[in-house]
């Protein structure tokens, strides 16, 4: 199926968005259409990365879907859009995990970046014991003491994707703080004047 046909189907979200879109407060814990979207194109970065990571099947399994869902997902049309076959496919179970890290660190203060380890305990406690990644019972099967492969998947989808949104946040916060500076902005224009 084409990107030109999947566009007939179904119409798109962003057809109401203007070109120019500001970047927008990271206060507000429910999420639109366009961060949607963005989420679950950044989640399949995070599953890769994590991939990479696992020798477990079952759990590598857990982390992906084969395609997006047959009934129209509209948080899933942009990954449709970009996807020529190459793009990981986030679980539903990944992207409840992920969804809940990214409020987190919206909530978090914008004077000092959040703790990975305040992070996933705040994630842990929206979750609670919920079977988010459907391993059933594998769960039982790699229980260590306090710890199993639940519980290592949601803390290893945490902190790839913290790592990728603390980047985001100081990149934003550096272009923030240069703002203001006239020599970037006349650099090249003094310089090459023959003065």
């Amino acid at each position: 199926m084409s990107s030109a046909e999947t566009a007939e189907e179904h119409p798109s979200p962003f057809a109401n968005i203007s070109a120019v879109v500001c970047d927008h407060s990271y206060l507000p814990t429910r999420f639109g259409g366009l961060v949607e979207n963005s989420l679950v194109y950044i989640a399949g970065f995070v599953v890769r990365q994590i991939l990479r990571k696992l020798s477990c099947d079952v759990c590598r399994a857990s982390l992906v879907r084969d395609a997006v869902p047959s009934s129209f997902d509209e948080s899933y049309h942009l990954l449709a859009l970009k996807n020529n076959g190459g793009l990981v496919i986030p679980s539903q179970g990944t992207m409840k995990v992920l969804r809940a890290a990214e409020r987190v660190i919206r909530r978090a203060s914008t004077l000092q970046a959040p703790k990975l380890s305040t992070v996933t305990h705040i994630v842990r406690e929206e979750i609670g014991t919920e079977d988010v990644f459907l391993l059933g019972e594998h769960i039982e099967e790699t229980q260590y003491g306090i710890d199993n492969h639940h519980s290592n998947l949601l803390s290893l989808a945490v902190s790839v994707f913290l790592k990728i949104r603390l980047h985001h946040i100081a990149k934003l916060t550096s272009l923030d703080l240069q703002k203001g500076s006239t020599r970037k902005k006349l650099c090249k224009t003094v310089l090459f004047q023959g003065f």
